[in-house]
């Protein structure tokens, strides 16, 4: 009977010992979780876009420029290098006035080593636009035969805008500003990515360009094109009759034909992921970089977003300040790319504003941007890029740098004092809808691989549900200070 009454109070024991590891487990782990939510691991980088406008750039600025970033919690940054600030489509330099930094000079090399190496000893990561301006992919070094082109009845011709020039990348400075490439073809791509990016690379070190890791590709701005070299022989090889353009331009014409007009669009929008962006991400693979793009047009797009989105290792959609309507079209492009690619974070180009209707934006406030912000991490976004940080020259005596887009957030902004708490509030945010994967398909619920569901609820507060059915509630506005000694990477 003694050791029955010893081996039923041994399993006793066993299962109070059992009881409370558990106990301790889940505290260590929901411990573990709160402070990483406080302080976020430093993969979590709230990134922005940095844009050098009308040449108004010089060494000690760029320093400045980073190190403001730094001090504020931006610890990614993209740079478009040679932006060039519209007043009119009718007279687009009209009052503007310009620097020394011109396109590939000494001084602009400098900038661009300077702004490398300072990211590197900062620990920014860095990102470039794949050529001048933000979009699309051209340059100086695009002759007629490899840029975008279309067949017309009077032959071959290089893409036009509406206005009837040339498809040429920009906005940018005249040095800068070439023919767009030819979006069908991976040879024309990869030859303009060396001309561009592979210049850099082969002119700044590798140890003066520790953080550089990304190819940006902005959204698409620059129209349609149909024709590529090979595009005869690719369209016999995929659907066994011959193409005739003459049947596919014009759908008034007796001669029109659907199905040979359905055929050509979706060999065309392949060729657009397959060739350009698939090009553009195999051309970085090759140099260690990764591709990130916004899959979605301000133009007729060629192309199909989901496709086009996946051929790319990070996607962004976009969405404004004071933008009455919610940005459908930029977020389902990029959430479905992410998807069916099986991307887990999901960016956004955050606050943009600004056009000539209006002036741009330095009139924000923390209490502005965030439901907006809240809005989007609501449908599936959970990786964050302000738009935009403008350089700034060193002698801060000169006038700010203004373009007529964006939202202020340098270092010259009357509002600057809110930036830090705004991505410090940014970073959590992204830290906890980074977590785990979609719960149930849904966008703004996450699940852990122990079970552990986090929903960002109307309120914008974070319900954590623990695998043992207990729930707690953290504000991502909290201003508890964390403990240092516990940090997780997730």
């Amino acid at each position: 009977m003694k050791r029955i009454v010893i081996a039923l109070i041994a399993v006793v024991l066993s299962f109070a010992l059992q009881a409370q590891n558990a106990r301790q487990k889940y505290e260590n782990e929901r411990e573990m979780l709160w402070q990483s939510f406080l302080t976020p691991p430093d993969s979590i980088r709230v990134g922005c876009y940095y844009y050098w406008v009308n040449e108004h750039v010089d060494p000690k600025g760029v320093k400045a420029d980073l190190q403001w970033m730094k001090d504020n919690g931006i610890t990614l940054a993209f740079l478009a290098t040679d932006i060039r600030n519209r007043t009119r489509w009718e007279k687009p330099w009209a009052g503007e006035t310009f620097g020394k930094n011109k396109f590939q000079s000494r001084l602009w090399w400098e900038n661009l080593r300077t702004a490398l190496k300072t990211a590197g000893e900062l620990g920014i990561e860095m990102g470039i636009f794949n050529c001048p301006g933000w979009s699309q992919s051209g340059g100086p070094w695009v002759k007629p035969d490899e840029a975008m082109r279309n067949w017309t009845p009077q032959g071959i011709e290089v893409c036009k805008t509406a206005r009837g020039t040339d498809v040429m990348c920009g906005p940018c400075s005249d040095e800068a500003e070439g023919l767009e490439v030819d979006k069908l073809s991976k040879a024309h791509v990869k030859k303009h990515f060396e001309a561009f990016f592979g210049e850099i690379l082969r002119r700044i070190a590798p140890e003066d360009r520790k953080t550089l890791t990304t190819v940006v590709v902005d959204s698409w701005e620059r129209g349609k094109q149909n024709y590529t070299d090979s595009i005869y022989s690719l369209f016999r090889q995929r659907y066994g009759y011959e193409l005739d353009y003459s049947q596919v331009i014009d759908p008034q014409s007796s001669m029109f034909n659907v199905q040979c007009s359905k055929d050509l669009d979706r060999l065309i929008s392949d060729l657009v992921a397959s060739e350009y962006m698939g090009g553009l991400t195999e051309k970085a693979h090759e140099y260690g970089l990764r591709t990130w793009c916004e899959p979605y047009a301000h133009s007729p797009f060629p192309g199909n977003s989901i496709t086009y989105g996946s051929a790319a290792d990070e996607v962004a959609a976009e969405f404004w300040v004071n933008d009455r309507k919610f940005r459908k079209k930029e977020v389902d492009a990029a959430l479905g790319a992410a998807r069916k690619s099986g991307k887990n974070r999901v960016w956004a180009e955050s606050f943009t504003d600004g056009g000539w209707d209006r002036v741009a934006q330095d009139d924000w406030s923390f209490e502005k941007l965030k439901p907006i912000a809240d809005r989007y991490f609501h449908a599936g976004i959970n990786a964050t890029i302000l738009h935009v940080m403008i350089s700034q020259p060193g002698d801060d005596r000169e006038p700010a740098v203004r373009p007529w887009f964006g939202t202020f957030f340098d270092r010259r902004s009357q509002h600057a004092a809110d930036l830090k708490p705004l991505v410090e509030y940014l970073r959590r945010c992204n830290f906890m809808l980074q977590l785990g994967q979609p719960y149930q398909k849904t966008t703004n619920q996450r699940i852990l691989t122990d079970g552990t569901i986090i929903r960002f609820t109307e309120e914008s507060l974070f319900e954590i549900t623990f695998p043992d059915g207990r729930k707690e509630t953290w504000n991502p506005m909290t201003s508890n200070e964390p403990r240092q000694d516990l940090r997780l990477s997730f």
